[in-house]
Parts: C-alpha cells; structure tokens; sequence
C-alpha cells in the first residue's frame, strides 16, 4: 500500500483487482480499467470507519464488521 496504491497501480490487466489495506479506510470501486478495493483495518480503522473484514466469494467482496460479523457493504465484480 505504501508503494502501489488507487493513483499508483502496479503492471495491471483491465478487469484485475488491486487489494489495499494501506490507508485502514474501506473503499470499492472501478476506475477506467480496474477494480480498487481497500479492505479497511481490523485493528485501526481510520475516519470513524468499522473495525472491518472482507469476504471475496462468488465473485463479491462482502465487507464485515468485525464486533458484529455483519455485512455492512458489498462489491460484485459481475
């Protein structure tokens, strides 16, 4: 996260996904030509954000809360 980030991608492929915990703050989204997922922190959440997780399974990135183990935003890659 400290050397590739959302601005500065490493050699990726259109439709690849760039996993970041870097900033400890969760974000999804697609830039022009690929998918930016930040998980958030565990431990130190930053900007009032939920001590949080990230499940990837059928092709969605579930984002969880980890006191609660709810999901509390989702991203399909679909």
């Amino acid at each position: 996260g400290h050397i590739f980030n959302e601005q500065i991608n490493p050699p990726i492929k259109p439709n690849d996904v760039l996993l970041n915990g870097h900033t400890h703050i969760p974000k999804c989204c697609k830039s022009d030509d690929f998918h930016y997922i930040n998980v958030g922190s565990v431990s130190l959440p930053k900007e009032n954000t939920k001590h949080s997780y990230v499940i990837f399974e059928n092709n969605k990135f579930s984002f969880k809360d980890l006191e609660s183990g709810l999901e509390y935003m989702t991203y399909n890659l679909d």
